[in-house]
């Protein structure tokens, strides 16, 4: 014998519920509206004004100032007569005071350029890192340390 159908007798019209659509396209609008940037969009208004007006040369505001190149900056670091001794590109530093003054003269042109702390092996490691917190206190980011092999 046949087990009769559930859906045979009791056919009606298919009916698809619009309330959780209508609730998800609202979740979606408010999303994008919050996520929506309304910020005006700045644009180089003209002007009738000449660049061969005037009797100053005009500074070309499109083109960066050309990079100052420096060459690696070595602060050596020594022992004399059981003192530190210090000197910056081989100009010898009466004190770590001059270094940090010598240090903050060139970052006030190039922080980015690399500073190369090398000392020697009698000295102490409390010397070496005086040196490094006057470095980054000048504002260097990049500073290695040489070795000898």
């Amino acid at each position: 014998m046949k087990r009769p159908s559930i859906f045979n007798g009791t056919r009606r019209e298919l009916e698809i519920k619009m309330t959780p659509m209508i609730d998800v396209v609202f979740l979606l609008l408010v999303f994008f509206v919050w996520t929506a940037s309304f910020q005006a969009v700045e644009y180089l208004l003209p002007s009738s004004l000449s660049q061969k007006q005037g009797s100053r040369q005009t500074v070309n505001l499109d083109q960066p100032p050309p990079e100052i190149e420096f060459e690696d900056i070595v602060v050596r670091i020594f022992y004399v007569d059981k003192r530190p001794a210090w000197s910056v590109n081989g100009q010898p530093a009466e004190n770590l005071t001059e270094v940090r003054e010598r240090l903050a003269i060139v970052a006030d042109i190039k922080t980015d350029s690399p500073v190369i702390l090398h000392p020697d092996e009698s000295v102490p490691v409390g010397n070496v890192i005086d040196v490094y917190d006057a470095t980054r206190l000048a504002g260097f980011t990049q500073i290695q340390f040489a070795i000898a092999e």
